[in-house]
C-alpha cells in the first residue's frame, strides 16, 4: 500500500507541478498580450504623429511655394517701381531744364 500511496503522492505532485506550469503559461500569455496591445497601440499612434507631421510638411512646403513666388511678383513689381521711379526722374530733370531754358530766354 505504501508504494501506491507514494505513486499517488507523487502523481498528484506531478498534478499540482503541471497546473503550476499551466497557471504561469497563462501568465506569460496575458503578459505577452497585454505588451502586443500596448505595442499596437504605441505603434498607432507613432503612425498618426508621423502622417500628421508629414502632413505639416507638406503644408509648409505649398506655403514656403506660395511665398516663393509671392516673393518673386514683389521683386518683379519693386523692380518696375523704381523703373518708373527712375523715368519719372529724368522728366522731371528734363522738364526742370527746359523751364530753366524758358527762364533765360525771358530775361
Amino acid at each position: 500500500m505504501n508504494s501506491v500511496q507514494e505513486n499517488k503522492n507523487e502523481l498528484e505532485a506531478a498534478v499540482r507541478y503541471c497546473e503550476s506550469a499551466i497557471s504561469r503559461a497563462q501568465a506569460t500569455i496575458e503578459s505577452m498580450e497585454f505588451r502586443q496591445q500596448a505595442a499596437t497601440k504605441a505603434w498607432h499612434e507613432q503612425t498618426g504623429r508621423e502622417s500628421a507631421l508629414e502632413h505639416a510638411v507638406n503644408d509648409l512646403k505649398l506655403k514656403n511655394e506660395e511665398l516663393k513666388t509671392n516673393m518673386a511678383l514683389l521683386t518683379d513689381e519693386n523692380l518696375k517701381l523704381r523703373e518708373t521711379n527712375n523715368l519719372q526722374k529724368d522728366q522731371i530733370a528734363m522738364f526742370q531744364r527746359k523751364m530753366s531754358r524758358l527762364n533765360e530766354v525771358d530775361r
